[in-house]
């Protein structure tokens, strides 16, 4: 990759101290019929929550102290021992700038994020500070989704917009140096990217994936005969992938082929996989679930579009988040 010396200049916020704890609640799952298999009455399920904005929120990630969400006007919410509280006014490139994607850092200490009009930056947990990276390589487009790779401090970032445009960054202890922006699909608008080690994934409006080469290239990987637009794409480990499409549609890789897996009437718009399980959401209050190998659908009763999701721990609850504010919370 080649590097630019020159940075983006640094902007710094502080931000109110907080810990995070995960609600608790009961519902039932259930399934559609004729696409997956119901799963039994739930001592725990999906309930939704206060939240401290009526403004939409787009992706949620699990940092260090639990849940962070981020989304329209600069937004950055996170989880408290009592409800939601909002840590960040307006978030890197301002509250015109709404906030589209979020990544983690390894060890989980660090939230990048990414939006409208180059809006690009870190959020640090322990130190409630906002970074300011925006418009990296002077690049001004929408950034539709960001990745990141390693521990805070030294972290891989990677950021994709609608015109199918990649820009790799590298952090080095403060000084991010980007490389050349490259078209990993020619030019196909790109919805998202998921990174693991070494390991990267695209998917796009077409119904393609792309996986990184160990040259740093990227190559099509399918999935073949599948037109309908890819919305979020999440990996298990570096060679078990998931994805899901406009048409509702759930998509595993193994490494070598593509499977569908299951089949919702709602498009979904986001998935999260860890330690086995998976999550995808959608509108309507869409939650689909998998524990294993079974797939099932979440009553929810809520019916606001969902449009990100991240999977919780034993300390920490999943958490759905959406349209108007919405935030729903599964604790295992």
């Amino acid at each position: 990759m080649t590097h630019d010396d020159s940075t983006t200049p640094e902007r710094t916020r502080r931000c109110s101290r907080r810990d995070v704890l995960a609600l608790a609640g009961s519902v039932v799952t259930v399934g559609l019929a004729g696409c997956l298999t119901s799963s039994p009455t739930a001592t725990h399920g999906w309930q939704r929550v206060d939240s401290p904005t009526g403004k939409a929120l787009r992706d949620v990630v699990l940092a260090a102290d639990g849940p962070v969400a981020a989304g329209e006007s600069g937004r950055v919410l996170a989880r408290t021992d009592d409800d939601w509280e909002i840590v960040v006014e307006s978030g890197p490139g301002g509250a015109s700038n709404g906030l589209t994607g979020a990544a983690v850092t390894n060890d989980s200490e660090r939230v990048w994020m990414c939006g409208d009009s180059g809006a690009a930056g870190f959020y640090d947990v322990a130190d409630d500070e906002l970074t300011d990276r925006s418009a990296p390589k002077e690049k001004t487009s929408s950034w539709e989704d960001v990745a990141v790779v390693g521990q805070a401090g030294g972290e891989r970032i990677s950021l994709i917009n609608g015109s199918g445009e990649l820009l790799v960054g590298r952090n080095q202890q403060g000084t991010i140096q980007w490389g050349e922006v490259t078209k990993p699909t020619d030019g196909d608008s790109v919805n998202a990217i998921a990174t693991r080690g070494a390991a990267g994934y695209l998917c796009d409006t077409t119904g393609n994936v792309s996986r990184k080469r160990s040259d740093g290239g990227w190559r099509s990987i399918g999935i073949d005969d599948v037109s309908t637009s890819l919305h979020d794409v999440a990996t298990l480990d570096p060679d078990t992938v998931t994805v899901v499409a406009d048409d509702g549609s759930i998509f595993l890789y193994n490494g070598f082929n593509w499977i569908s897996v299951a089949s919702v009437e709602n498009a979904l718009h986001a998935v999260d996989r860890r330690d086995g399980r998976g999550t995808a959401v959608g509108p309507g209050g869409t939650v689909v679930t998998v524990d294993g190998n079974e797939w099932s659908v979440a009553d929810t009763s809520v019916s606001k579009t969902l449009h990100g999701v991240a999977l919780g721990t034993v300390e920490y609850s999943d958490v759905a988040v959406g349209a108007d504010g919405t935030i729903l919370e599964n604790f295992q």
